[in-house]
């Protein structure tokens, strides 16, 4: 995954909401392939 120049810090990457966005798309991801 290529991050833009104006990516935040990795502390913002791995905040808890970040993860929660994460998985969901994961989760979606998955659902759509099994399909």
């Amino acid at each position: 995954m290529a991050m833009p120049e104006t990516a935040p810090p990795p502390a913002v990457w791995q905040s808890p909401d970040f993860t929660v966005v994460e998985t969901a798309l994961e989760v979606t991801a998955y659902a759509l392939a099994d399909r």
